[in-house]
């Protein structure tokens, strides 16, 4: 069992989205709908989003991202910032660049949501040293399959992140920065409704965070041919088998111990 840091609840948390591409875009309709239901259990709730990204909004984009036509040639931080503000009330941010870490180290936020192609760029941020208490949500996937892992950052963590459990140290961006160029290519590339599945379980697991304060689940993988969910568990056990032990890996008190 993972509890919510006290600190948390009963306000408004900083929520930094870095990547609105396929799952980046899916996952901010899934934040606007968060934060209008956090809200509406508690107005002091809900979420301040900062969305980062560099890339602008193409033809090809509009089959499978979560944009609209009239949006082509707009940035992508910016034109889901216009929907959200414009269109759900929210007040978010737009970053119209990639994120650095020292950025995201002056925001400060809550909870930082990956939804990235780039190996280098989760293994950067899995060495951040936050100076309060930082949630770090990754959603990654192939063309039918992924996996979503919440865990945290900093020194005294507890809960793995992805880079806790997989190693991305060698991995490069080479076959990362492919670009789809018509709206079938990218469909054939991917599956519909990959990224929409990515997003909707990482929604649930800090739905379930913040409204319920624990989760015995922080992660999952999932398929989208065999339509099969399975859940990463907060168990020392299941960590063991990517090589990753609480009491070894960080000075947190382990799971027999709290």
């Amino acid at each position: 069992m993972y509890r919510i840091p006290l600190e948390k609840l009963g306000r408004e948390l900083k929520v930094a989205l870095v990547g609105v591409g396929g799952s980046g875009s899916a996952m901010a309709l899934e934040l606007m709908q968060l934060d209008r239901t956090l809200r509406a259990l508690d107005s002091q709730t809900g979420f301040e989003v900062h969305v980062y990204d560099s890339g602008v909004v193409t033809q090809a984009n509009v089959a499978r991202q979560a944009f609209f036509d009239i949006q082509i040639g707009v940035n992508k931080a910016e034109a889901m910032v216009w929907q959200a503000n414009n269109l759900h009330g929210k007040e978010w941010v737009a970053h119209p660049y990639n994120a650095c870490l020292s950025e995201l180290h002056e925001l400060k936020p809550d909870i930082i949501i990956t939804a990235l192609d780039r190996p280098s760029t989760r293994f950067e941020i899995s060495k951040m040293k936050p100076s309060k208490h930082t949630l770090w949500a990754d959603m990654g996937n192939n063309a039918t399959a992924g996996q979503v892992v919440l865990g945290e950052l900093g020194n005294a963590t507890y809960l793995p992140n992805v880079c806790a459990l997989y190693d991305y140290s060698q991995l490069t961006d080479d076959d990362a920065e492919k670009k789809s160029c018509s709206a079938e290519e990218s469909i054939n590339r991917q599956e519909l409704g990959t990224n929409q599945f990515a997003a909707r379980i990482c929604a649930q697991i800090l739905w379930r965070l913040l409204r319920h304060g624990e989760i015995e689940v922080h992660g999952a993988y999932f398929d989208t041919e065999t339509l099969t969910v399975d859940p990463i568990r907060v168990c020392e056990e299941t960590w063991a088998m990517f090589g990753y032990t609480p009491s070894i890996n960080n000075p947190r008190k382990s799971l027999t111990e709290r």
